[in-house]
């Protein structure tokens, strides 16, 4: 009778040693489960994040003036262009020359964009500020400005002018040829100091 008994505690004490285990090893597999799933939450909070932070643009600010409603200092998205400030000031009065600054192009930080009244193109007075290789505008040069061109005298200079009031400006370049008096070979001295941007 001992023994039997022996034997169905040593029975009962295996059943519970093995159930232990196994409840032990599933709660171990469910604790890992639940880790990987919260290193997997993590890692794709922070690609987010990285991704957020790639995505996200800087600012710009930039002066506009001239023939503008609203003349300023605006703050807008890095990339933006000029149509986009020209709105934020409130767009251009009645009295601009619309065709004399390129609104596709995009903005540079800092930058002073101006823009010229009608008025000002056709007295030849409105001046880009150069950039830093000297490049004359020969869209909105004055007459002075035009005659620092090699070859350009005076009259040369007011042909030009009158040229592009004439045909609303310098589509590229070469347009310059066009006007009397200035061929191939005054063209090749000017080309690389000339611009219609």
């Amino acid at each position: 009778m001992k023994e039997k008994w022996y034997y169905y505690v040593v029975f009962v004490t295996l059943i519970v040693i093995i159930g232990v285990y196994y409840v032990n090893s599933q709660s171990f597999d469910t604790i890992e489960v639940q880790l990987d799933v919260y290193n997997n939450q993590n890692e794709n909070t922070n690609n987010i994040q990285e991704t957020d932070d790639v995505v996200e643009k800087g600012k710009v600010c930039i002066h506009i003036c001239g023939a503008v409603a609203n003349e300023g200092v605006y703050e807008v998205d890095e990339g933006s262009r000029v149509y986009e400030v020209l709105e934020l000031a409130g767009g251009l009065t009645d009295e601009a020359a619309t065709d004399y600054v390129n609104q596709a192009r995009v903005v540079k930080d800092g930058e002073k964009i101006i823009f010229p009244t009608k008025k000002q193109i056709e007295a030849g007075d409105f001046v880009t500020e150069d950039n830093d290789k000297g490049v004359v505008n020969i869209n909105t040069a004055s007459i002075d400005k035009l005659m620092t061109l090699s070859g350009i005298g005076e009259s040369r200079a007011k042909l030009i002018v009158e040229y592009r009031q004439q045909h609303g400006g310098f589509n590229k370049i070469q347009d310059i040829m066009k006007v009397s008096g200035i061929k191939e070979g005054s063209f090749n001295k000017i080309k690389d100091s000339i611009t219609v941007n």
